[in-house]
């Protein structure tokens, strides 16, 4: 068999069909040529697509490890193991599911953690204090909205940001002290 090249899938060996040029045109275009179509051949990708592909080998597919995440209170590690399941298996049943619940989770987290929605935020730390901290783009924005009169909700509202994102942001920057709620407001 030495020189014989593998026989193509039966899906692709059906041979293209050929559109007739039409008669009188003699513009020297050639015919328009359409590809086989095999439904069964595109079922049977669609079906393999739709299967969740293990992370490595040996391990559990990626929507039981992201569940099992969601079940022990990681729902950020299990959104993000959710994040690439699109990718893996593309309009799974129960992942978009799972990644709404995660995201519903870990908003109810992030609110916790600030106060709530109803809560106003304030400057914890002085110009001159802040300068110790490194503050990336949205939370550098985000620490800007905050004026002692504005609530979280508000603050979403206004930053035009995804909302688990500025909620997130707003979460870090109260466990690291730069924002309070203001009756939690530490004396300068």
């Amino acid at each position: 068999m030495m020189g014989s090249s593998p026989k193509p899938p039966p899906s692709f060996r059906s041979k293209p069909t050929e559109r007739p040029a039409r008669p009188g045109d003699s513009s020297g275009e050639r015919a328009t040529v359409v590809p086989a179509y095999d439904a069964e051949a595109f079922a049977r990708d669609s079906e393999l697509r739709q299967r969740v592909v293990p992370e490595q080998a040996g391990s559990e597919p990626t929507i039981d490890r992201a569940r099992q995440l969601h079940r022990q209170g990681e729902h950020e590690q299990a959104l993000f193991l959710l994040t690439r399941l699109p990718d893996l298996a593309p309009l799974h049943p129960e992942g978009s599911t799972l990644a709404a619940d995660c995201r519903a989770a870990l908003e109810r987290e992030c609110l916790a953690a600030i106060g709530s929605g109803t809560a106003v935020l304030v400057q914890a730390v002085t110009a001159e204090e802040l300068k110790k901290f490194t503050l990336d783009s949205v939370s550098a924005f985000l620490f800007a909205q905050v004026d002692g009169a504005t609530d979280v909700e508000t603050i979403l509202d206004i930053a035009g940001l995804p909302r688990l994102l500025a909620l997130r942001h707003l979460r870090g920057l109260v466990e690291r002290g730069i924002v309070a709620a203001a009756s939690s407001r530490r004396p300068r």
